[in-house]
């Protein structure tokens, strides 16, 4: 009876340490893990931070760019065309936290033209996909040469909404200017005679003048009244 005894209560303690170890186990495991979770979080971060505006520039579709228009493609087909933007080039980029990088459906930027117009700074055009303003925007970004964002202005824009078009396109007329002529109309379906349709608006020329130190001053040169009846 002793030895049954005995026995059992071997068998009872060879099974508690086998469960103590096999937490134990466990729980190194587990902490491995985090470590290594922990690790190659801090690894991910670490290489985002160390990345440079200067180490994008294999990414942009062209180089040195003097005219600028949207061109025609429709977001169905523009991706695969222009690298894009993930969210870690986006905070990059777009430095003052008044857009969120959004990464699905229509809402995309893409690597368009790297710049060397001034040596001293860092300049690049960002193609942009806005959903909410039914718009594709050309957009020419300056930076310091640590890469602190300086200034930005809009070269080129197709936007479209029901009745409302806007369109801009434009050239460098020195190597500081920008100019860019924009057309922007309404129309109104009508039933009025041989009338169908009114097309109303305004055709302005702009020069965006960028300093020295990256500012852009922004002038318009002329404005014209449009109106045609369809």
């Amino acid at each position: 009876m002793h030895a049954a005894v005995s026995t059992y209560e071997n068998h009872r303690m060879k099974k508690a340490i086998l469960y103590i170890s096999l937490l134990l186990s466990i729980a190194a495991c587990t902490e491995n893990k985090n470590n290594l979770s922990s690790e190659t979080g801090k690894t991910t971060v670490e290489a985002r931070q160390s990345l440079s505006l200067t180490d994008l520039k294999g990414r942009f579709k062209y180089t040195d760019l003097d005219s600028f228009q949207v061109d025609t493609m429709d977001w169905e087909t523009r991706p695969g065309f222009y690298q894009e933007l993930d969210s870690s080039t986006f905070k990059l980029i777009w430095q003052d936290g008044k857009r969120n990088f959004i990464g699905q459906g229509y809402d995309r930027d893409y690597y368009y033209s790297w710049q060397t117009r001034n040596p001293e700074l860092i300049e690049f055009v960002v193609l942009t996909q806005d959903e909410s303003s039914y718009c594709d925007l050309l957009q020419y970004c300056i930076y310091d040469k640590n890469g602190k964002a300086i200034d930005n202005f809009i070269l080129a824009a197709s936007c479209g909404d029901g009745g409302w078009v806007y369109q801009s396109s434009g050239k460098f007329i020195t190597e500081d200017t920008y100019e860019e002529v924009s057309v922007e109309t309404e129309s109104e379906i009508v039933a009025s005679g041989n009338i169908k349709e009114i097309i109303e608006g305004d055709s302005i020329v702009t020069r965006f003048i960028i300093g020295k130190d990256g500012k852009v001053t922004k002038k318009e040169i002329s404005k014209a009244r449009i109106r045609e009846e369809i």
